[in-house]
């Protein structure tokens, strides 16, 4: 694992992305094994909404967004590869924010404080360094 760290592009913002990724690959574990474990502690205001389908589902986005942000990691010069990162960042963050804004399913803070953070901290991290990494 560390060997894969070094070879990764120069600064924090490709660690922070890979480092993203494999959380993500946890999280979609976690989602087909355990479908309402985590998933129901994120969504506890509306615990009987999560379903094992709607678990599973979110393993898949999940899993899709960890592929980009691995591909994205290493490839930070990829103007398409940065920018459909950078994507699913914006679509990660307004997921949650609506969820405990407008549907008020999830509790903040609370289990998705994390998720949170790595999503926002992301979006401000890859617009203010977009020109410094993508050729």
């Amino acid at each position: 694992m560390l060997d894969t760290l070094l070879t990764l592009p120069e600064g924090g913002l490709p660690k922070l992305i890979w480092l993203s990724a494999v959380f993500s690959v946890f999280n979609t574990v976690q989602c087909m094994v355990s479908p309402l474990g985590m998933t129901r502690r994120i969504y506890s205001q509306q615990p009987q909404q999560v379903t094992p389908l709607t678990s599973h589902v979110f393993a898949a986005w999940t899993a899709l967004s960890a592929i980009l942000r691995y591909k994205c990691a290493f490839n930070m010069d990829n103007p398409l590869v940065y920018d459909l990162t950078f994507w699913s960042y914006v679509i990660a963050g307004t997921h949650f924010t609506s969820e405990i804004i407008a549907f008020r399913t999830i509790r903040f803070p609370g289990p998705v404080i994390s998720t949170f953070c790595v999503a926002f901290s992301s979006i401000v991290w890859m617009m203010k360094d977009r020109d410094l990494y993508v050729k």
